[in-house]
Protein backbone atom coordinates (compact mmCIF):
# COMPACT_ATOMS: atom_id res chain seq x y z
CA UNK A 1 0.00 0.00 0.00
CA UNK A 2 1.97 3.31 -1.32
CA UNK A 3 1.81 6.14 1.57
CA UNK A 4 2.20 9.44 0.56
CA UNK A 5 5.07 11.46 2.35
CA UNK A 6 2.30 14.16 4.53
CA UNK A 7 4.56 16.63 4.18
CA UNK A 8 4.16 16.94 0.46
CA UNK A 9 -0.22 17.42 0.48
CA UNK A 10 0.84 19.72 3.73
CA UNK A 11 2.60 22.07 1.06
CA UNK A 12 0.54 21.97 -1.88
CA UNK A 13 -2.68 22.68 -0.03
CA UNK A 14 -0.88 25.43 1.79
CA UNK A 15 0.27 27.19 -1.60
CA UNK A 16 -3.05 27.12 -2.81
CA UNK A 17 -4.88 28.32 0.44
CA UNK A 18 -2.28 30.94 0.71
CA UNK A 19 -2.62 31.72 -3.39
CA UNK A 20 -4.48 34.74 -3.74
CA UNK A 21 -5.26 35.79 -0.30
CA UNK A 22 -4.52 37.97 2.23
CA UNK A 23 -2.65 35.92 4.46
CA UNK A 24 -4.91 35.90 7.47
CA UNK A 25 -7.59 34.58 5.15
CA UNK A 26 -5.45 31.94 3.24
CA UNK A 27 -4.21 30.50 7.10
CA UNK A 28 -7.67 29.98 7.81
CA UNK A 29 -8.13 28.18 5.11
CA UNK A 30 -5.57 26.33 5.52
CA UNK A 31 -5.78 25.36 8.83
CA UNK A 32 -9.26 23.41 7.51
CA UNK A 33 -7.66 22.38 4.37
CA UNK A 34 -5.02 20.41 6.23
CA UNK A 35 -7.36 19.06 9.10
CA UNK A 36 -9.27 17.84 6.38
CA UNK A 37 -6.38 16.21 4.70
CA UNK A 38 -5.26 14.52 8.16
CA UNK A 39 -8.32 13.11 8.53
CA UNK A 40 -8.34 11.21 5.03
CA UNK A 41 -10.76 13.87 3.96
CA UNK A 42 -9.09 14.44 0.75
CA UNK A 43 -12.44 14.84 -1.51
CA UNK A 44 -13.38 17.68 0.72
CA UNK A 45 -9.93 19.93 -0.06
CA UNK A 46 -10.37 18.79 -3.58
CA UNK A 47 -13.97 20.22 -3.97
CA UNK A 48 -13.15 23.10 -2.15
CA UNK A 49 -10.40 23.72 -4.69
CA UNK A 50 -13.03 22.88 -7.75
CA UNK A 51 -14.69 25.68 -6.38
CA UNK A 52 -11.53 27.83 -6.01
CA UNK A 53 -10.62 27.51 -9.81
CA UNK A 54 -14.25 27.97 -10.33
CA UNK A 55 -14.34 31.33 -8.95
CA UNK A 56 -10.59 31.71 -10.34
CA UNK A 57 -10.84 30.93 -13.49
CA UNK A 58 -8.45 28.42 -15.50
CA UNK A 59 -5.14 29.77 -16.04
CA UNK A 60 -4.09 30.84 -19.22
CA UNK A 61 -1.24 29.37 -21.32
CA UNK A 62 1.80 31.82 -20.66
CA UNK A 63 0.89 32.80 -17.08
CA UNK A 64 3.24 32.23 -14.57
CA UNK A 65 3.73 29.52 -11.90
CA UNK A 66 3.20 31.45 -9.50
CA UNK A 67 -0.18 32.86 -10.60
CA UNK A 68 -2.95 31.90 -8.01
CA UNK A 69 -5.01 30.18 -10.89
CA UNK A 70 -1.76 28.20 -11.56
CA UNK A 71 -1.40 27.51 -8.06
CA UNK A 72 -4.69 26.44 -7.81
CA UNK A 73 -4.51 23.81 -10.57
CA UNK A 74 -1.16 22.59 -9.94
CA UNK A 75 -2.45 21.40 -6.38
CA UNK A 76 -5.82 20.41 -7.54
CA UNK A 77 -4.43 18.16 -10.23
CA UNK A 78 -1.65 16.53 -7.65
CA UNK A 79 -4.41 15.72 -5.08
CA UNK A 80 -6.69 14.42 -7.88
CA UNK A 81 -3.44 11.83 -8.62
CA UNK A 82 -3.09 11.06 -5.46
CA UNK A 83 -5.98 10.75 -3.57
CA UNK A 84 -5.61 6.94 -3.23
CA UNK A 85 -2.30 7.80 -1.28
CA UNK A 86 -3.70 9.72 1.38
CA UNK A 87 -6.06 7.58 3.88
CA UNK A 88 -4.13 9.11 6.56
CA UNK A 89 -6.90 8.48 9.27
CA UNK A 90 -6.23 4.82 8.36
CA UNK A 91 -2.66 4.95 8.25
CA UNK A 92 -2.22 5.94 11.42
CA UNK A 93 -4.54 3.91 12.82
CA UNK A 94 -2.57 0.90 11.65
CA UNK A 95 0.02 2.35 12.85
CA UNK A 96 2.01 3.10 9.99
CA UNK A 97 4.40 6.32 9.37
CA UNK A 98 3.25 8.81 6.95
CA UNK A 99 6.03 10.52 6.47
CA UNK A 100 9.72 9.06 5.62
CA UNK A 101 11.40 11.45 8.05
CA UNK A 102 12.73 8.49 10.12
CA UNK A 103 14.39 6.72 6.96
CA UNK A 104 15.65 10.25 5.46
CA UNK A 105 17.26 10.53 9.01
CA UNK A 106 18.65 7.08 9.12
CA UNK A 107 19.94 7.66 5.82
CA UNK A 108 21.81 10.78 6.56
CA UNK A 109 23.30 9.29 9.88
CA UNK A 110 24.41 6.42 8.01
CA UNK A 111 26.47 8.75 5.20
CA UNK A 112 27.53 10.28 7.93
CA UNK A 113 29.62 7.30 9.40
CA UNK A 114 30.33 5.55 6.07
CA UNK A 115 30.97 8.97 3.93
CA UNK A 116 32.28 11.07 6.82
CA UNK A 117 35.54 13.08 6.21
CA UNK A 118 39.10 10.89 6.78
CA UNK A 119 37.16 7.53 6.21
CA UNK A 120 38.17 5.57 3.51
CA UNK A 121 36.16 1.69 2.91
CA UNK A 122 36.64 -1.18 0.10
CA UNK A 123 32.97 -2.09 -0.87
CA UNK A 124 33.29 -5.54 0.86
CA UNK A 125 34.70 -3.22 4.06
CA UNK A 126 31.43 -0.67 4.28
CA UNK A 127 28.88 -3.45 3.34
CA UNK A 128 30.13 -5.76 6.17
CA UNK A 129 29.75 -2.92 8.51
CA UNK A 130 26.44 -1.96 7.45
CA UNK A 131 25.54 -5.64 7.93
CA UNK A 132 26.31 -5.14 11.22
CA UNK A 133 24.31 -2.58 12.01
CA UNK A 134 21.14 -3.30 10.28
CA UNK A 135 21.63 -7.18 12.56
CA UNK A 136 22.65 -5.31 15.62
CA UNK A 137 19.10 -3.02 15.03
CA UNK A 138 16.97 -6.13 14.21
CA UNK A 139 14.76 -7.76 16.28
CA UNK A 140 16.70 -11.47 15.88
CA UNK A 141 19.84 -12.28 17.48
CA UNK A 142 21.83 -12.66 14.15
CA UNK A 143 24.76 -10.58 15.60
CA UNK A 144 25.32 -12.69 19.16
CA UNK A 145 25.69 -15.20 16.70
CA UNK A 146 27.88 -13.84 14.03
CA UNK A 147 30.40 -13.15 16.77
CA UNK A 148 30.67 -16.64 18.38
CA UNK A 149 30.74 -17.99 15.11
CA UNK A 150 33.77 -15.41 14.61
CA UNK A 151 34.98 -16.69 17.80
CA UNK A 152 34.79 -20.48 17.49
CA UNK A 153 36.59 -19.77 13.80
CA UNK A 154 39.25 -17.56 15.39
CA UNK A 155 42.90 -19.13 15.25
CA UNK A 156 44.86 -16.32 16.79
CA UNK A 157 46.61 -15.07 13.52
CA UNK A 158 45.80 -12.10 11.74
CA UNK A 159 45.15 -12.67 7.99
CA UNK A 160 46.96 -10.63 5.45
CA UNK A 161 46.21 -9.96 1.74
CA UNK A 162 48.70 -10.84 -0.84
CA UNK A 163 49.88 -8.20 -3.14
CA UNK A 164 50.89 -9.02 -5.83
Amino acid sequence: MPILDFIHPLSYVFAAALAGRKFAAGWACYQQWIVWVWQGQVGLVIAALQARQVALGLPEEDEAETSPRQVVAKTLTYLENQQDKMQYDVYRQQGLPITSSLMESAVKQINQRVKGSEKFWTEGGSEAVLQLRADQLSDGKPLEDFWQRRQAAATGQRRYRRTG
